[in-house]
C-alpha cells in the first residue's frame, strides 16, 4: 500500500538524515533562518505530511501522557493569546506545531528502531566534539581573540552557544555512566565539550552540570559513582584554578534583582498570566539597559501563562522524572533523564522564551523532552508486547 511505502521510507531513510541534520545544524549552518528552513523543510514538513496520510502509525505516541502533557500545556498557551495586551500575533500559533513534530518524529523513531535513534544522537554527538574542536582551534588562533568564545556557524552569543554545547556535554556525561563501552572517546569527546564551556566564560551550562552529576548520583547505585565523583571534582578543580577569574568575577548578574522585578509583575496576572504574546520589560538599577525576558525559562512561562501554566510546565518535568526514577535501571533512561535534569537547570537562569521556533534553546527544553519520550514509549511498547505472553501462559 502506497501508504505504508511513505512511513517506511520516512522512518527508515528520510527521518533519520533529517534527524542529524537538526541535531547538528547550529554548527554549519550560517545563519539562524537558515536553521529554521532546514528544520521545517528536512523534518517538520515531511513530518506532517506522513501523519496526515499514515497517522494510525502514530496511535500510541500520541497516547502517551507525557505527550498529552505537552498537548494540554501548548493548547493553553494558544489560548492565552487571547488575553494577551495589543494585538496579538497569531502566527505563534505555529510555533507548537513545529514542537509536535519533533515529539512525534523522535518518538516513532524510537519506536520503530530505538537502536538507530541511539545511533544518530550518538553520531550527532561526535560531530558535536569534532564542531568544539575547530571552534577552540580557531579561537586560540585568532590573536584578536573576544575574551569569551562566541561560537561558529548559526552560534554567534557565547551562553547561546553554551546551550548548545551543554546538552551535548551532558550527553556524553550520561553516556559514560551508562555504559562502559568505548568509554576512552566518550570521555575524550565530554572533555572538549567541558573545555569549549569553560572558552564561553558562562556559568550556567556548569551548574547544569553538577545538577546532572547529582542526579546521576541519586540514580545510580554502584562503584561508577566513585569515578563519577572523582572525574567530576578534577575537572571542576582544573577549571577553576585556569578559569576562576572569568567565571566568579562576574558574581550572580543581577539574577535576584531580575527574578524579584519579574515576580511583581506577575503577581497582577497571577491565576492565567499576561498572556503568550505579551512582552517583558524589566529595569533593574545599575544596569544601563532594558531586559526584555526574565532569565529563567519557568518564570517566563509563569509570566505569560500564569500559575496555571506554570503548573502545566512543571508537570511535565515532574512527570519526565517520576517516569525516570521508576525505570531507572535502562541505561536509556539515565541519558534522556540526565538531559532533562540539564535542561531544567540550564533554564533557571536563562532565557524565557520556552515556545518558539526552533533556536539554541530548544537543545534545553524540546530536544531533551523529545528523546525522554522516546524512551518511555519504547518501554511502553515492550509491556505491551509481553501482555500476550502472559495471558497465553
Amino acid at each position: 500500500m502506497w501508504r505504508e511505502r511513505i512511513y517506511k521510507g520516512y522512518i527508515d531513510f528520510w527521518l533519520p538524515v533529517a534527524l542529524v541534520l537538526f541535531l547538528t545544524g547550529m554548527f554549519w549552518v550560517g545563519e539562524r533562518s537558515l536553521y529554521h528552513k532546514l528544520y521545517y523543510l528536512t523534518l517538520a514538513l515531511p513530518t506532517l505530511v506522513v501523519v496526515f496520510f499514515s497517522g494510525y502509525h502514530f496511535r500510541g505516541v500520541v497516547r502517551e501522557p507525557l505527550f498529552l502533557l505537552f498537548v494540554m500545556f501548548a493548547l493553553y498557551v494558544m489560548v492565552s493569546l487571547a488575553w494577551s495586551p495589543g494585538s496579538a500575533d497569531y502566527s505563534k500559533l505555529k510555533h507548537p506545531l513545529y514542537i509536535c513534530m519533533l515529539l512525534l518524529a523522535v518518538a516513532m523513531l524510537g519506536e520503530s528502531n530505538m537502536r538507530r535513534l541511539v545511533q544518530l544522537v550518538g553520531a550527532a554527538g561526535v560531530i558535536a566534539g569534532l564542531a568544539a574542536l575547530i571552534s577552540i582551534v580557531i579561537y586560540f588562533g585568532d590573536a584578536n581573540r573576544a575574551p569569551r568564545l562566541e561560537g561558529l556557524g548559526a552560534l554567534y552569543n557565547p551562553l547561546l552557544t553554551s546551550h548548545v554545547y551543554g546538552f551535548f556535554a551532558a550527553l556524553w556525561l550520561a553516556a559514560l555512566m551508562s555504559s562502559s563501552r568505548l568509554w576512552g572517546g566518550k570521555l575524550v569527546l565530554f572533555a572538549l565539550l567541558v573545555l569549549l564551556l569553560f572558552l564561553t566564560g558562562s556559568r550556567t551550562p556548569f551548574m547544569a552540570l553538577i545538577a546532572s552529576v547529582s542526579w546521576l548520583l541519586i540514580m545510580v547505585a554502584d562503584r561508577r559513582i566513585v569515578w563519577l565523583a572523582l572525574a567530576m571534582g578534577g575537572i571542576a578543580g582544573l577549571g577553576l584554578w585556569i578559569f576562576d577569574s572569568q567565571l566568579l568575577a562576574r558574581g550572580l548578574s543581577y539574577r535576584p534583582l531580575i527574578w524579584a522585578e519579574t515576580w511583581r509583575q506577575i503577581i497582577p496576572a497571577f491565576w492565567f498570566g499576561h498572556g503568550y504574546d505579551a512582552g517583558i520589560d524589566i529595569v533593574i538599577e545599575g544596569l544601563s539597559r532594558l531586559l526584555a525576558d526574565p532569565h529563567n525559562l519557568t518564570l517566563g512561562v509563569i509570566y505569560q501563562t500564569g500559575v496555571i501554566g506554570g503548573g502545566m510546565w512543571l508537570a511535565i518535568y515532574l512527570y519526565s522524572f517520576v517516569s525516570a526514577w521508576r525505570m531507572r535501571g535502562s541505561g536509556l533512561v539515565l541519558v534522556s533523564s540526565t538531559l532533562l535534569v540539564y535542561g531544567f537547570v540550564a533554564g533557571m537562569t536563562e532565557g524565557g522564551s520556552f515556545m518558539s521556533r526552533p533556536k539554541e534553546h530548544w537543545f534545553l527544553i524540546w530536544i531533551p523532552i523529545a528523546l525522554h519520550l522516546a524512551v518511555l514509549r519504547k518501554a511502553s511498547v515492550g509491556r505491551e508486547s509481553k501482555v500476550p505472553a502472559a495471558v497465553g501462559a
